[in-house]
């Protein structure tokens, strides 16, 4: 693996920490800089050969936690202009589309994602639950709750399902249901995440949301 990308990492993580650990990584002999280690990756993006790929999405993931969404989509969508049968980067690029506030924008990548997704071999290995969480929360932001709830409700039907998305898709749609002023709708979705989850923290809020309703 390459010096650069190894150090790279190394500085910014480093770099990143509170002033509080920082002071004990020092004493233990351990130093970073945010800076440089930006720089460094960037280096490692530009001229490495076999870890180009691994330094952007490091700089993007950087990026992410920086708030910095702008920057980190124009590196994700290059990466999807590269590799366009790379399921994680497509989704990638909505959801920071989406974390930047664009939500018309996200709810177009997603749909596009989602409609690509049916060319056979054109996703290997996709986890499509994911894409319409994420569409659902998009159109949830955007007021458009009735397809919001149908997005979190395909998502409980995808193979690939966690047993904690499905919950979450769950509450959700409950939740959006609450929204829509149709109380009845949301205590079938509460009732069917305590179904699937007694002793879990999504069952605890659905149990919640039964006595009142939820409200944002």
């Amino acid at each position: 693996m390459d010096a650069k990308l190894v150090v790279g990492v190394y500085e910014y993580v480093i770099g990143s920490l509170s002033f509080r650990y920082r002071v004990v990584a020092g004493v233990a002999g351990f130093v970073g800089s945010k800076a440089k280690g930006m720089a460094l990756l960037r280096d490692a993006a530009a001229h490495g050969i076999t870890t180009s790929v691994e330094s952007r999405t490091c700089i993007a993931f950087f990026l992410r936690r920086d708030a910095d969404y702008k920057q980190a989509i124009i590196i994700t969508q290059s990466q999807v202009r590269e590799y366009p049968r790379d399921f994680l980067f497509a989704l990638e690029e909505a959801n920071l589309l989406k974390d930047d506030g664009q939500g018309p924008a996200a709810i177009a990548t997603y749909r596009r994602l989602l409609s690509d997704a049916k060319t056979p071999g054109r996703y290997p290995n996709a986890h499509l639950e994911l894409a319409y969480f994420g569409l659902g929360d998009t159109l949830r932001g955007q007021k458009m709750y009735a397809e919001a709830v149908a997005a979190y409700k395909q998502a409980t039907f995808e193979p690939t399902v966690s047993p904690e998305l499905m919950r979450r898709s769950l509450l959700a749609a409950g939740e959006v249901y609450d929204l829509m002023h149709d109380h009845d709708k949301a205590r079938g979705e509460y009732l069917a995440v305590v179904a699937a989850g007694r002793d879990t923290s999504q069952a605890e809020q659905a149990r919640k949301y039964l006595r009142t309703a939820y409200t944002r």
